[in-house]
């Protein structure tokens, strides 16, 4: 199986877990990663920056625990690895779509699943466009034309729903570094403050030797 159950009987955030559960308690934080290595690193590579962005997010989200929860079957479970679900924008008619990547652990061959996506699909205008998501991803946005200080989500009828939903903005130059806003909301249920900023450390750490 591609997943574990959770024992919520036997689990050490059991009392975390049914107290946020029963609030549906989520939260959201934006900051500012510095990605002004890879800005230097694309230059020299035929990577674009987007699917980049996604890959080294989705490498640290499979080494997260907290950010591979989610609902099957009326039971809490982490998946063994998850795929990123992420939007496309259609610049003629200023919609978007969504589709998903299969994640690979190898850059090369990711980016040659992300590449064979947005060549079958990138002409698709439905909502989601690629077939058959599996239940073992997890959602990234883009908003390229700003760069934000904060930007939250609102699901007032869904409730459980544990994966993360990551959003990145416009990029910015200040002074020699290059910093991208990006945004975390997840429930509380499964992940504390100390899990984002583990997340988050390790994703500035792999930004920061992309290719070093």
């Amino acid at each position: 199986m591609n997943y574990r159950t959770i024992d919520i009987n036997n689990w050490k955030r059991r009392e975390h877990y049914n107290s946020f559960r029963q609030l549906q308690c989520s939260f959201s934080i934006s900051v500012d990663i510095d990605i002004s290595n890879i800005i230097q690193v694309l230059l020299s590579k035929e990577y674009k920056l987007y699917p980049t962005l996604i890959y080294l997010i989705t490498k640290v989200t499979n080494q997260t625990p907290a950010f591979k929860m989610s609902m099957k079957a009326g039971e809490l479970v982490e998946w063994n690895n998850v795929h990123p679900s992420y939007t496309i924008f259609h610049k003629n008619n200023e919609t978007f779509s969504g589709i998903w990547t299969e994640y690979h652990p190898d850059i090369d061959e990711f980016m040659q699943n992300y590449v064979a996506d947005q060549l079958k699909y990138k002409d698709d205008l439905s909502f989601l466009s690629k077939p058959d998501k599996p239940e073992n991803t997890f959602d990234i946005s883009c908003l390229p034309w700003t760069s934000f200080t904060g930007f939250t989500l609102s699901f007032p009828e869904i409730k459980d729903y544990f994966k993360p939903i990551i959003t990145i903005g416009k990029y910015r130059q200040e002074n020699d570094r290059v910093l991208l806003p990006l945004t975390i909301q997840i429930h509380h249920a499964v992940c504390d403050g100390f899990h984002i900023g583990m997340f988050l450390n390790k994703l500035q750490q792999l930004c920061d030797e992309f290719y070093k």
